[in-house]
């Protein structure tokens, strides 16, 4: 290997395929990074077994290589180069890492101890890499965080027709989200994908620009651009029938400025920590809502904003994270608030999309 490389390009592609890096696992050849040359193109690449990254760069390519390095001590020396341009010469399992003031030496380890990363070519979807990351910011934050129901760790992807949906829950919430694809797919679509492996996507997403291509087999979904391909397994079992929690009426229905409301429900979670985060809302007919907790322990608050109210009043209690977390990813200035009665689901929508909810059951006060 050969190779003239951008640093700007080089420290780009190993941020992006450091998402897949382990940090923990019991094999070493993990925490190496895999630089191949391809097409004319250096390829970088990272997998951690459940998420496989590469991603490619431009560059002057002299001959042909392959190797793999240890990823954290690549990207440091890469990210601490002053020069723009970086000369990568492979000699056995020596890296030279050359520029007009450093001349390094990292040690590597053959790729053929690297693990297979599947390369997925039909493709079934495609969507805007914006409208993706988009909506995947207002999905990963309601899948249950620990894995003893795996599906409800997962994001449920199901394309059919002319219509893409995302849905996760933890059973205590929802967030479900509605995409109208420009063309249909040619068979339904249904599978479950980690969480956390959509998470590292959306980090990956904010850099590119471009359509993505979903590709999906048996049991691995690959996203893909002309310079990424961002591969995880799927989830075995079916997601729960969740329709049927979602509301079709409501009694009470609010219009409110997303950040008065962020800011006066962040004020009552600070007197509700003893209480498992729950906190009350009073929806009044006359225009405004009221939130208020209290603790034995250290005091208690109440505030209101004012709010475009129709129908009744009502009075619900929610755990106040999870109503931070949904208003802290929609983007709209202000955001719709339903609710049928003390018990039943809360509903919340960004004013401007319809196409969004989000679920949350309510607590017993």
């Amino acid at each position: 290997m050969k190779v003239s490389v951008l640093k700007e390009n080089l420290a780009k592609a190993l941020s992006i395929t450091g998402r897949a890096i382990s940090t923990r696992g019991s094999l070493e050849i993990l925490s190496n990074v895999m630089l191949t040359t391809e097409a004319g193109r250096l390829k970088v690449s990272a997998t951690n077994l459940e998420v496989g990254i590469n991603y490619w760069i431009g560059g002057k390519i002299e001959e042909e290589g392959a190797i793999t390095v240890p990823a954290r001590l690549f990207n440091e020396v890469v990210n601490s180069i002053s020069s723009s341009k970086i000369n990568l010469e492979l000699e056995e399992l020596n890296l030279h890492i050359d520029s007009d003031k450093d001349k390094l030496l990292i040690k590597g380890i053959s790729i053929d101890e690297f693990p297979l990363i599947p390369r997925l070519d039909k493709s079934v979807l495609v969507i805007s890499s914006k409208i993706l990351r988009e909506t995947l910011s207002l999905i990963n934050f309601a899948a249950a965080q620990d894995e003893s129901r795996p599906v409800l760790s997962g994001v449920y992807l199901l394309a059919e027709g002319n219509k893409l949906t995302f849905a996760s829950t933890d059973s205590y919430r929802l967030a479900e989200k509605n995409i109208k694809l420009p063309e249909k797919v040619k068979e339904k679509i249904e599978v479950i994908i980690p969480a956390r492996a959509l998470i590292e996507l959306t980090h990956v997403l904010s850099d590119i620009n471009e359509d993505i291509n979903i590709c999906i087999n048996d049991n691995q979904i690959l996203f893909a651009s002309n310079e990424l391909e961002f591969t995880s397994r799927l989830i075995e079992g079916q997601f729960p029938n969740y329709k049927q929690i979602i509301p079709e009426t409501n009694e009470t229905k609010a219009i409110v400025n997303k950040q008065e409301f962020i800011n006066i429900i962040k004020i009552a979670s600070l007197f509700a920590k003893e209480s498992a985060n729950s906190i009350n809302l009073n929806i009044k007919s006359k225009g405004r809502i009221e939130v208020s907790a209290t603790s034995s322990q250290i005091g208690e608050s109440s505030s209101f904003i004012e709010a475009v109210v129709e129908g009744k009043d009502g009075n619900i209690s929610f755990n106040s994270k999870y109503l931070i977390d949904v208003l802290n990813n929609i983007k709209d200035q202000k955001v719709v608030f339903e609710m049928g009665g003390k018990l039943n689901p809360g509903v919340i929508r960004p004013d401007t999309d319809k196409n969004y909810t989000y679920i949350i059951m309510p607590l017993r006060s």
